[in-house]
């Protein structure tokens, strides 16, 4: 039996500045989530989450990496300690996806931040309380991968998780339309040399090292809150598209998933912000997910409050 869960993450999630009006819709959507889970209770958790530059880094981007041993970082926004990875498995997955040619790299130390850690937490009830297969999809380095990679990527796992014979609850994190700029610089020639240099080496030539990197990014979260409070920053400013978001979540809904093929990572970008290209997490899951067997997607919440800085939407599909 498989199930499939999606959901956004975001710092100002967990600790949002100003509280939104809807923050209790919010609460409540992950609520009914983690009670799903639970009554599914699973064997197995496969996630699909982004790295923020806390352990790739410009200097190596792999496109795709499975952790066979993973510890969370006590992030802004995120829950620290180690992930159950059953390394058996993981390491199976991996030589299953290089036999189906699907080139993904591995990971004997992999370190993870709220992208992967808050999802777990809220909707799992800790990091730590099923065994986990964490699969991290690139959505923040350049270069990104195409659509399509991500959807071949997505069916490649879900036909591995058939054949494990256990309960497998696939779990989705990121998105949807956001654009943490000032986070994330995307052009580095703007950039402070020691933010430039930690984003290209990760610390190891000395400088910011990666504590240093996540206090920044929680210096900038609570700066991005105040700008909205105070009115410097708007809807716009975060890339907050609600239209886009609806023609995403339709196109996951209807799943059609070559659809996708044809978006274009720049066209994403610039229309959603450089963190809308979350949805690959979104999209490889589902991918999972059908061809594993669950029954449809439904949305349970989308919600484009600007106090998020994102757009905030849940989904799920529950077993055939």
């Amino acid at each position: 039996m498989f199930q499939l869960t999606c959901v956004s993450h975001g710092p100002a999630l967990a600790t949002p500045l100003p509280e939104p009006r809807e923050h209790a819709a919010v609460k409540a959507a992950y609520a009914a989530r983690a009670a799903a889970l639970e009554a599914f209770d699973p064997q197995l958790i496969v996630i699909f989450a982004p790295d923020h530059y806390t352990d790739i880094h410009l200097e190596l981007v792999p496109s795709f990496c499975i952790g066979l041993r993973c510890e969370a970082v006590a992030d802004y926004g995120g829950f620290p300690g180690p992930l159950d990875v059953p390394a058996g498995i993981a390491l199976e997955c991996v030589q299953w996806l290089r036999d189906h040619d699907v080139d993904v790299a591995a990971s004997h130390s992999m370190q993870v931040d709220h992208g992967f850690s808050q999802p777990l937490y809220e909707v799992c009830g800790g990091i730590d309380r099923y065994p986990v297969l964490p699969i991290c999809i690139n959505t923040t380095c350049n270069p990104l991968s195409p659509f399509r990679r991500i959807r071949l990527l997505g069916e490649c796992v879900g036909h591995f998780a058939r054949q494990l014979g256990q309960r497998v609850a696939f779990l989705a994190s990121g998105g949807l339309s956001h654009h943490p700029a000032n986070i994330f610089p995307q052009d580095l020639t703007q950039a402070p040399q020691g933010v430039k240099d930690y984003l290209m080496f990760g610390g190891r030539a000395g400088g910011m090292q990666v504590s240093d990197w996540h206090r920044h990014l929680g210096e900038q979260t609570v700066r991005g809150g105040r700008d909205v409070m105070e009115g410097r920053r708007t809807a716009a400013d975060f890339r907050i598209n609600r239209d886009w978001d609806r023609r995403f979540l339709d196109t996951l809904v209807s799943s059609d998933y070559s659809v996708f093929d044809g978006w274009n990572p720049r066209e994403v970008v610039r229309d959603a912000g450089v963190a809308g290209m979350e949805i690959q997490q979104w999209i490889a899951a589902a991918s999972a997910a059908r061809v594993a067997g669950v029954g449809p997607i439904q949305v349970d919440l989308h919600v484009t409050t600007v106090e998020y800085r994102l757009s905030v939407a849940v989904a799920h599909a529950d077993p055939h």
